[in-house]
């Protein structure tokens, strides 16, 4: 039924990034509609599809011989290095998105461009964890592999940067974003850091990562 004025109930739409009222609709934040909950949700997924992707790169052969099984086990230590962390990596960059989008009163069509762009690098990830765990001595699989979780969280900036200037963030929460960005480009640098490193030696270059999850865990504690 329509109310008994005549009009139809108000939806919220977005409009073209550079209106200044993002979102057609009553004095509703932007937030609160259903396309910003469709846009939470669907990162979610993509997320969780990436981070089940990884388990898949851990396989056993299915004609094991049990006297076997110990010497498979030692032999996957590598695949469980990069499962563990890759499985880390995403963690946190999925922790650093929830906190980007908690601060959010806005959004625009370009930002849903950014954030497409920054999830098809996300469920990429499991493709060079896999490389990674089968040639982790290789050059080639290491520079992949930090070329594409640098690439993620260089992006990731860019979109934190993107709604800064553009006033998408609610004005209480401005500090903690502008901090936040410096957080967000901290993997992006370690990760390309690392590409000259793995030229000369492809397990310092790993080794470089763990110091940066090492270094982002103390700066939480």
């Amino acid at each position: 039924m329509r109310p008994p004025s005549g009009r139809r109930p108000e939806q919220g739409s977005i409009r073209p990034c550079g209106d200044a009222d993002l979102v057609e609709g009553g004095d509703r934040p932007a937030r609160e509609t259903v396309e910003f909950t469709r846009i939470v949700a669907f990162t979610d997924g993509v997320f969780a599809i990436a981070i089940t992707l990884l388990v898949l790169s851990l396989d056993v052969p299915p004609d094991l011989p049990g006297s076997r099984l110990h010497d498979f086990l030692v032999d996957s230590w590598r695949q469980l290095f990069a499962y563990f962390l890759s499985f880390a990596v995403i963690g946190r960059f999925w922790i650093a998105h929830h906190r980007f989008f908690a601060m959010l009163h806005d959004f625009d069509g370009r930002l849903m461009v950014l954030n497409l762009a920054y999830l098809s690098l996300v469920v990429l990830v499991p493709f060079p964890t896999e490389l990674l765990g089968d040639y982790s001595g290789r050059t080639d699989a290491v520079l992949l592999y930090a070329l594409v979780l640098g690439s993620t969280s260089l992006l990731g900036w860019v979109m934190l940067r993107y709604t800064v200037r553009r006033g998408h963030v609610r004005p209480d929460a401005l500090t903690e974003a502008v901090q936040a960005a410096g957080g967000t480009l901290l993997p992006a640098i370690v990760f390309y850091a690392s590409i000259p490193v793995s030229l000369l030696s492809p397990q310092a270059a790993q080794v470089v990562w763990l110091a940066m999850l090492l270094d982002l865990r103390r700066r939480r504690g």
